[in-house]
C-alpha cells in the first residue's frame, strides 16, 4: 500500500541539445533525432536576462554559465506552471538543485583574482540553488546536492519528501552540467567510459561509452491534491521514489551493482505501492558503458520484468541516445522524456538499439529495447520508472504516471 501521496509535475523546463525546451525535446524524441554531432553543446547565455534574475554586472562578468542556464531553465518551468514572479515573491517555495562539476571554478581560479564574487558566483556550489530563491524572493527550503549522474534526480526526491511532509506547497527541482573544461573528459577518456565513435548506444551490441553533453532541466511540483484544487495542468505524477547507497556491493567505488539497483527499485516500489509488473517502460540511467548496461539491464529484469506475463516485457531505453549523457541533468532529462512520453502515451525509440547487446537475456529477463517509436502498448493506467545511478554510489529511482484526466493534458 502507498505510504505517501502522489506528486504533479506542473511545469517542465529544459535546455538540452538540439532542444530550448521540452516541446522542442518532444519533436526531437519523436522524430528520433541525434542531436550529438562533434559534442553535445548548448549555449547557456541563450534567453539570460541578467535584470530579470537579479544578477548584478559585476556578477554577471564572473558568474558560472551553469547559473545562467539554470535561472533560464527554472523561470521556464515556472512561466510552464503558470507563475509570475509577483505571485512567488514572499510564498515558501522550496528550491532544490543538483550540480556536480565546477570546471568554471577551476578555471576561474588559476587565471583571476578570487574575491567573494568569485566564491558566490562560481566556487560554492550551494549558490545553484540559493541563486534561484534570490531571484524570485522563494522562501522555503533551499539545498544544491551532489550525487554525481544522480544530481538531477535526487533533487527531485528531496523535494517530493518536502512536500509531502508539508515543509511547502510548491516546490521546482532540477540539475545542469555543461562541459567547460577537459580534465573530466580526459579522465573519463583514460578510464575507457567515453565513446569514441561518439555516439551513445545504450543496451546495444555495439556499446562503446557515452559522450558528454550539456544539459539542464527543472519541474514545478505540487502534491496532487493542490494540483487539482488549483486546476493546474497536470504533465504527470510521481507516484513514488527512492534513493540509495550500494556500500560495498560492488568492486570498485565508482561501479554501479545489480543489488543497488534491486534495493533502490524495490523501495520506490514500497513507497508507491505500485507492484513491479505494473511498470511498462523504464527510463534507464543507459549510459552506455557496456559493463554498467549489463549490470543495469539484469537489476531492471530481475526487479521488474521476471516473472510478468508473455508478451507483456517491461521496455527499457534512454534519452542519452539523443542527446548525449549531461551527467548532473541526465537523469532530469531522462523524466522529462518520461513525463511526455506518459502524457502522450508514445514511447520514442531508443536510437542505436538494432541489435541488442549479448550479454544479457533480454527474454528470460521480461524485459524488450525500444528500436522504434511505438503506441505505449499496455492497458491501463501507464507507469514508468526512471532510474538512474552517481558514480559515487548513489541510486535513484523515481516512479512516473500518466496525467490523472484528459482535462489535465495539452
Amino acid at each position: 500500500m502507498s505510504t505517501c501521496e502522489p506528486i504533479a509535475i506542473v511545469g517542465m523546463g529544459a535546455r538540452l541539445p538540439g532542444a530550448a525546451d521540452y516541446r522542442a525535446l518532444w519533436a526531437l524524441l519523436r522524430d528520433g533525432v541525434d542531436a550529438v554531432a562533434a559534442g553535445a553543446f548548448i549555449d547557456p547565455a541563450a534567453g539570460f536576462d541578467r535584470d530579470l534574475f537579479g544578477v548584478t554586472e559585476r556578477e554577471d562578468a564572473i558568474i558560472d554559465p551553469q547559473h545562467r542556464v539554470l535561472l533560464t531553465t527554472t523561470w521556464d518551468a515556472l512561466l510552464d506552471a503558470g507563475c509570475t514572479a509577483e505571485s512567488l515573491a514572499g510564498e515558501e517555495v522550496g528550491v532544490f538543485m543538483g550540480q556536480s562539476t565546477g570546471e568554471h571554478w577551476d578555471s576561474l581560479r588559476a587565471n583571476a583574482k578570487v574575491d567573494m564574487y568569485a566564491i558566490a558566483g562560481t566556487a560554492a556550489r550551494s549558490m545553484a540553488s540559493g541563486r534561484i530563491s534570490n531571484a524570485w524572493d522563494l522562501r522555503g527550503p533551499c539545498a544544491t546536492v551532489d550525487a554525481a549522474c544522480s544530481s538531477g534526480t535526487l533533487a527531485v526526491h528531496l523535494a517530493c519528501q518536502s512536500l509531502r511532509t508539508g515543509e511547502c506547497d510548491v516546490a521546482v527541482a532540477g540539475g545542469v552540467s555543461l562541459v567547460l573544461g577537459v580534465d573530466h573528459t580526459l579522465g573519463y577518456a583514460a578510464a575507457g567510459l567515453l565513446s569514441p565513435t561518439g555516439r551513445c548506444r545504450f543496451g546495444a551490441e555495439d556499446a562503446d561509452g557515452f559522450v558528454r553533453a550539456d544539459g539542464a532541466g527543472a519541474v514545478v511540483l505540487k502534491r496532487l491534491s493542490t494540483a487539482l484544487a488549483d486546476a493546474d495542468m497536470i504533465h504527470a505524477t510521481i507516484l513514488g521514489s527512492a534513493q540509495a547507497s550500494k556500500g560495498r556491493t560492488a568492486k570498485a567505488i565508482i561501479a554501479p551493482s545489480v543489488e543497488g539497483y534491486l534495493q533502490v527499485i524495490h523501495r520506490a516500489c514500497d513507497s508507491a505501492g505500485i507492484a513491479p509488473e505494473q511498470i511498462g517502460y523504464v527510463e534507464a540511467h543507459g549510459n552506455a558503458a557496456p559493463r554498467g548496461d549489463t549490470i543495469e539491464l539484469q537489476a531492471i529484469g530481475q526487479a521488474i520484468g521476471v516473472g510478468r506475463r508473455e508478451g507483456r516485457p517491461c521496455l527499457v531505453g534512454s534519452v542519452k541516445s539523443n542527446i548525449g549523457h549531461p551527467e548532473a541533468a541526465g537523469g532530469v532529462a531522462g523524466l522529462i522524456k518520461t513525463a511526455l512520453a506518459l502524457h502522450h502515451r508514445t514511447l520514442p525509440a531508443s536510437l542505436h538499439s538494432e541489435q541488442p547487446t549479448s550479454s544479457v537475456d533480454w527474454s528470460g529477463l521480461g524485459i524488450a529495447p525500444v528500436p522504434e517509436t511505438i503506441a505505449w502498448p499496455y492497458r491501463g493506467t501507464a507507469i514508468a520508472g526512471v532510474n538512474t545511478y552517481g558514480l559515487s554510489g548513489t541510486f535513484v529511482h523515481l516512479l512516473v504516471g500518466e496525467p490523472p484526466g484528459e482535462r489535465h493534458r495539452h
